[in-house]
């Protein structure tokens, strides 16, 4: 006797995972995500292009009008045009020239529709062919250089090759780092020296300290690089070599 049919439960809303959410979103090149402001506009290309696996286009429209094409594969971004842009969509190889290129037009474009929401709308399109390429955390990091000033651009150049770091903005007791605790530790522990030192009774009129930049050997594998501008303190935990390179990237920077 047959038995009857049972009947599979479907998964709800709540219960898919991101990977099912964005296998379903990509499955819908017609339609357009929600658009919104809540998030701001670079926060939200940078998520479509960790999540976009397939090769797309993907016009970004603001207040219902295109307003940039973004060509992006295997979460890497290959392309970003911009209507009244004359200059190629691409970059030249270098990751870091191609991260720089596209920060500084999403730049443009964010400064041009603070006011107006956005949303995506997204086609299949051919795998794209001898473009520069980056990844979101590479383009991340430029947007950061590009909208810093000097100490924010050496802290996302040397940030791949730190194992850990401290980021303490001027004027404020709200620190930023990453790491291993015990690494932090060490970092936190130079940062209370340099403070105190900067503390000690001086003249009523102190002139604004200058950019400056030490490196401290911890031990055979691992220095510390302290960097100051401004007040602002970002303290690095790198191997020797790395730090080496680093303080040569702070003179030339600085220089």
């Amino acid at each position: 006797m047959a038995k009857p049919a049972q009947q599979i439960p479907q998964a709800g809303p709540g219960t898919a995972s991101a990977l099912q959410q964005a296998l379903v979103r990509l499955a819908q090149p017609a339609r357009a995500a929600p658009s919104g402001t809540g998030a701001s506009l670079t926060a939200a290309v940078l998520r479509e292009i960790r999540e976009t696996v397939l090769p797309r286009e993907i016009t970004l429209c603001v207040s219902g009008r295109a307003a940039a094409t973004l060509t992006v594969a295997q979460r890497r971004i290959a392309g970003l045009s911009l209507p009244d842009s004359a200059d190629p969509s691409s970059a030249a190889e270098d990751p870091e020239a191609a991260a720089q290129l596209f920060a500084a037009r999403l730049l443009v474009l964010q400064a041009g529709s603070k006011s107006g929401e956005f949303s995506f709308r997204r086609r299949p399109c051919p795998a794209p062919q001898g473009a520069g390429t980056c990844s979101a955390g590479a383009l991340a990091a430029a947007l950061a250089a590009a909208s810093g000033g000097r100490l924010d651009q050496f802290r996302a150049r040397a940030l791949p090759q730190a194992a850990a770091w401290l980021h303490c903005p001027a004027g404020s007791t709200q620190m930023r780092g990453g790491g291993p605790e015990a690494l932090l530790t060490r970092l936190d522990a130079v940062r209370q020296t340099l403070a105190s030192k900067a503390s000690r009774p001086a003249s009523a009129r102190m002139p604004v300290p200058k950019p400056d930049c030490l490196l401290l050997p911890v031990s055979p594998q691992l220095h510390i690089l302290a960097a100051s501008d401004g007040g602002a303190l970002l303290l690095l935990a790198l191997p020797p070599e790395a730090a080496r390179t680093q303080a040569g990237a702070w003179a030339s920077l600085y220089g």
